[in-house]
């Protein structure tokens, strides 16, 4: 590993202009992609977390969620509807905080973040309409897949899970949550600036597997559908180190184990 890292170094100095190009154009993504989209969604997410019409809403829901998935906790139903709309990581976010709050236990929060992390669906729907797949049928294998997983996984067990609790100076919440989520967004972009470099130092220019590295860059550019619809499922590296960087106590090797899994989304909406 050092070695490699003096080799990554040593192409760094001797390469300016690639370093320079990759840092360039991982800014100007997160500018006017991810930060005029995240950032917004994830203070209003925030705000939206802490209402009690959210809890009324997510245990009218409960039962027919907890037949279908096996959760335990009513604010599952939240985080689940929030994943599926928002993506990862805003919604690893939501989970975390949920945990550590103990409104779900821990093996529920593991496998909510492995079931349920997906791109955003605004996001998502514009891929499949580019590639003529139809939308709910996709969501459809999403949740069949999320079902299955919950299903292996998830099972019964004995919680002490605190009452959900409501913050009620929203002022108070707006501000730290502007600093939090500024926070958050800035380790997103550093994250991004290193997975593009070391993408161009070590692939090919226009690699056929770079969705699976850096998937917001690599769906740029036409590829083969089902490459990119198994990317989806799959998120890419880059969106795992974000996701690293927010969730707790969950070994990498079961996420990505997952993610291997949910590679079936693409497979099958492609066949």
């Amino acid at each position: 590993m050092t070695l490699f890292l003096i080799l990554i170094l040593i192409l760094m100095l001797t390469n300016p202009h690639i370093v320079s190009f990759e840092v360039y154009n991982a800014c100007v993504l997160w500018f006017t992609t991810l930060l005029p989209t995240m950032y917004p969604s994830f203070v209003v997410i925030d705000m939206i977390y802490h209402m009690p019409l959210i809890y009324k809403f997510s245990s009218f829901l409960y039962k027919p969620f907890k037949f279908i998935f096996h959760i335990s906790s009513s604010k599952s139903v939240f985080l689940i509807l929030i994943s599926l709309i928002c993506g990862a990581p805003a919604s690893t976010k939501l989970i975390v905080a949920s945990y550590e709050k103990k409104e779900i236990s821990k093996r529920e929060y593991t496998n909510l973040i492995c079931a349920f992390s997906t791109l955003s669906m605004p996001y998502t729907i514009l891929i499949l309409q580019q590639y003529g797949i139809s939308i709910w049928k996709y969501y459809l294998i999403v949740c069949l897949l999320a079902w299955v997983w919950m299903f292996l996984f998830q099972r019964k067990e004995k919680t002490n899970l605190i009452p959900v609790s409501f913050e009620s100076d929203y002022l108070n919440l707006f501000f730290t949550s502007v600093k939090k989520n500024m926070d958050i967004l800035l380790n997103i972009l550093g994250i991004l600036i290193i997975i593009r470099v070391l993408t161009a130092f070590l692939f090919p220019k226009n690699f056929i597997l770079y969705p699976y590295l850096e998937i917001l860059g690599g769906l740029e550019n036409p590829i083969a559908p089902i490459v990119a619809l198994s990317a989806m499922g799959f998120l890419g590296v880059s969106i795992h180190f974000q996701m690293l960087y927010i969730m707790k106590d969950i070994p990498y090797y079961k996420f990505l184990v997952s993610r291997l899994f949910f590679l079936l989304v693409g497979i099958v909406a492609f066949l």
